[in-house]
């Protein structure tokens, strides 16, 4: 019975990537049909480490990729749930089986788009692209007459390439480059997941922040719980560190506190107990 060649090319593909991506991580991947979730594998990276004269590997970041055979934008429209609500970065992996090299393209705006527009009611289409991305041209989209968003465009930068030719060096740097981009991506999922809304976008300094229906819920809430951790840092400080702790720093975020008091704004129980103890430890004489 004769067997058709597309599927074999997808299987040769898809093992091909695997060998790749185990270079850099431990990958595990959907065994059936029925277990499809929309990514081909997950995996975690490792650190390769020296322990008792013995090259150790200790996990890291996870993130999900799924595996292409073409560089060329991707129909994800039937993805759009799965991705609105993964909790992982994601990446497409474009595999090239003439040269044993896998070209790997970060999802690092999927947080960014999902909360300022909100998953498209539509169409969503994936471009890996080679050129720089940035937050003025990341995505494109399509809104009806109520600005209801219908169809997203969005640009997945190109990260780097895989080859089966790397040497060990050479690997330890490409782990070390999606490990940083992983964690990243991981700390503006859970912007998004906690509804703080600061969004990191490379450099640590750059950080784009997004105002909106969500954020105006949560946004006071999210400012206590800052000031509270400037008073249990304050606290610490001025019981391990004398000698750093400021009296003038903490009037700053005592007045704001106060502020808050005064403009009838709710006051999370945290912030207020540790407020209270923090000025009873400087009310007992300890001031410095």
């Amino acid at each position: 019975m004769a067997h058709l060649a597309a599927p074999r090319i997808g299987w040769e593909n898809e093992h091909l990537a695997a060998f790749l991506l185990s270079k850099i991580s431990f990958i595990a991947n959907p065994i059936t049909v029925s277990d499809d979730v929309g990514s081909d594998f997950f995996c975690t990276l490792f650190e390769s480490r020296i322990e008792n004269n013995v090259e150790q590997l200790f996990p890291r970041n996870s993130f999900a990729i799924q595996i292409k055979s073409k560089e060329e934008t991707i129909l994800a429209t039937n993805k759009i749930e799965y991705l609105t609500n993964l909790e992982l970065p994601f990446f497409v992996g474009v595999i090239d089986q003439k040269n044993l090299r896998l070209n790997i393209y970060s999802g690092e705006y999927l947080p960014l788009l999902f909360t300022l527009h909100g998953p498209p009611q539509k169409e969503l289409k994936l471009s890996p692209v080679r050129d720089l991305v940035g937050i003025e041209d990341y995505c494109q989209t399509t809104t009806d007459e109520n600005l209801q968003v219908l169809t997203v465009f969005l640009k997945m930068p190109f990260v780097m390439e895989i080859s089966a030719s790397d040497d060990r060096n050479t690997i330890r740097a490409k782990t070390r480059q999606v490990r940083d981009l992983c964690f990243q991506m991981h700390q503006n999922i859970s912007a998004r997941v906690s509804q703080e809304y600061i969004f990191r976008l490379g450099e640590p300094s750059l950080v784009s922040i997004m105002a909106g229906p969500d954020s105006a819920k949560t946004f006071r809430r999210n400012f206590c719980l800052r000031l509270a951790e400037a008073f249990y840092n304050l606290e610490w400080i001025h019981r391990a560190q004398r000698n750093i702790f400021k009296m003038e720093e903490f009037k700053v975020y005592e007045k704001c506190y106060l502020g808050l008091i005064e403009a009838g704004i709710e006051i999370p129980e945290i912030l207020r107990e540790i407020y209270n103890r923090l000025k009873q430890q400087l009310a007992d004489g300890n001031s410095g």
